[in-house]
This record gives C-alpha cells, structure tokens and sequence, in this order.
C-alpha cells in the first residue's frame, strides 16, 4: 500500500491512521518530481538510495530497493549508518538477520543489479542530519525504514525536531520543508504483527 504525504492536517490524519491499523507494509512517498524524468525515455538512467540502520523497516526498505534494483537502468546505493563509538545496543538475534539480508549487498551479488554498498560512520543525531542533508540531490530516490528496534546514538536528539511524525525520524529529515530539493523520498513500514485473541465460547 503506498500514500502520499502532504502538510494538510486533513491529509496526514488518515496516512496516521493507516499507519497504525494496516493489516500489511505500508510505504508512503514524498514525491518532489523527480520521479517524472524516468518516463520521458526507457532509456534514463535512475540513481536509488536506502539508508539502512537496523530493524524491520529498514530491512523491508531494503527488499523493496533491490526489487527495483533489478532494472537495468537503475543504480543503487546501500548506506549504513554505523555507530562510530560501538555503543549501539543490538540483540544477537537482529545483528545476525541484518547481516544476512546486506551480505549480496555487500558482495554486490544482487542478481544483475549493480550495488554500490558504504559504511558510514556516525557518532549521533546532529551528524547523523548533517550526513542526510549531504545526500539530498545526489540520487533520485531514497528510501528508508520509518521505525527502529533501537534507540541509537545515530538519532539521538532528532526526535524533538520531527515535523512529520509518520515518516520516522530520517525520513523526516529527508523530507523536511527547509531543505530545497527535487529528491524524492519513499518510506517503508513493515507489516505489523498482530496476535489474533480467540474469543471464548
């Protein structure tokens, strides 16, 4: 399911909602036109990004970018923003199936998709924006989780500036109204589970 977000309260309460009750993943796109030069020819080329951190959302991110990696005109670019000081604090459970889903990324062995994969080092949250601002106009499209299992010192701090909530903490600053920028951004939130309750007879 894919929405799009716009200022207007009156549109941003049902992408919440959605958000909150949608039985699957839901992706919302924040589309500043630059999606509109890829149908002029099948011919152009068109650069995808995915900054991953950790977590369902990111992963789910990251399937969708390689799916759409599979075009031969389209490059991707796979970030990692990694805690430059190692206090991150990650279950061995997620560290292994975070690794798992980037070992083709980092083989670039992605079908015939071509990946570029980088390892960004970032110490907290005001890097972590000053990095995000950096990457605006560099690629087409980039696409991130909207929620993390963690609390990283990556978005440490960023919280209490987030204008629009239902985008995440980094898609928010992807999508921030004072950075001028034609990139577009794409949000993806994994299908919640929800644990089905019997009712007794």
């Amino acid at each position: 399911m894919g929405r799009l977000i716009e200022s207007d309260s009156k549109v941003r309460a049902p992408n919440c909602s959605v958000l909150e009750l949608a039985p699957c993943s839901v992706r919302i796109l924040v589309d500043r036109g630059s999606l509109s030069h890829s149908t002029v020819s099948s011919e152009a080329s068109y650069s995808i990004a995915v900054i991953f951190i950790e977590g369902n959302d990111d992963r789910e991110a990251l399937m969708f970018a390689k799916r759409m990696a599979i075009d031969p005109n389209i490059s991707l670019t796979v970030i990692r923003f990694v805690d430059s000081g190692g206090n991150e604090v990650v279950s061995s459970w997620d560290k292994m199936i975070d690794s798992e889903i980037l070992k083709d990324v980092k083989l670039n062995n992605v079908g015939d998709a071509y990946v570029i994969y980088i390892e960004q080092l970032v110490k907290d949250g005001p890097q972590t924006e000053l990095i995000v601002r950096s990457m605006m106009d560099e690629y087409d499209l980039i696409v991130v989780g909207r929620k993390h299992n963690i609390v990283s010192p990556q978005k440490l701090g960023l919280a209490e500036w987030n204008e629009f909530s239902e985008l995440g903490i980094i898609g928010d600053l992807l999508a921030s109204s004072d950075i001028s920028s034609r990139t577009t951004v794409f949000v993806v939130q994994q299908q919640k589970q929800r644990i089905a309750i019997g009712r007794r007879n």
